[in-house]
């Protein structure tokens, strides 16, 4: 099985609300494919191919659009975990020191 199909088989049945979170990999796997690829002996492949210098920038904004997507859920998510953290960090020292005087 192909890792996309895999991965959101797998992100289906433990995170379904992340589902949209991660990276869009269908899209940017079609755009690659219609990119030409370049050769040893031509490392530009010709101008007229496909429009490619369009596509490139089409991949490059989608690819971008992508990333900044999937680190914005990163970092709301980095975030609740410090507040959970402190939250339980400031649960922890009373009952320690209830503990402690027992």
């Amino acid at each position: 099985m192909k890792f996309g199909k895999e991965f959101g088989i797998h992100l289906e049945q433990t995170l379904p609300e992340w589902k949209d979170k991660y990276l869009s990999y269908k899209p940017l796997k079609k755009l690659l494919k219609r990119l030409p690829n370049p050769t040893p002996d031509d490392p530009q492949p010709s101008p007229d191919h496909n429009h490619s210098p369009d596509l490139q920038h089409w991949f490059v904004r989608i690819l971008n659009e992508e990333l900044d997507k999937f680190n914005d859920f990163y970092v709301d998510k980095e975030e609740e975990f410090v507040i959970r953290f402190q939250e339980q960090r400031l649960i922890r020292v009373p009952v320690e020191s209830a503990v402690r005087i027992c």
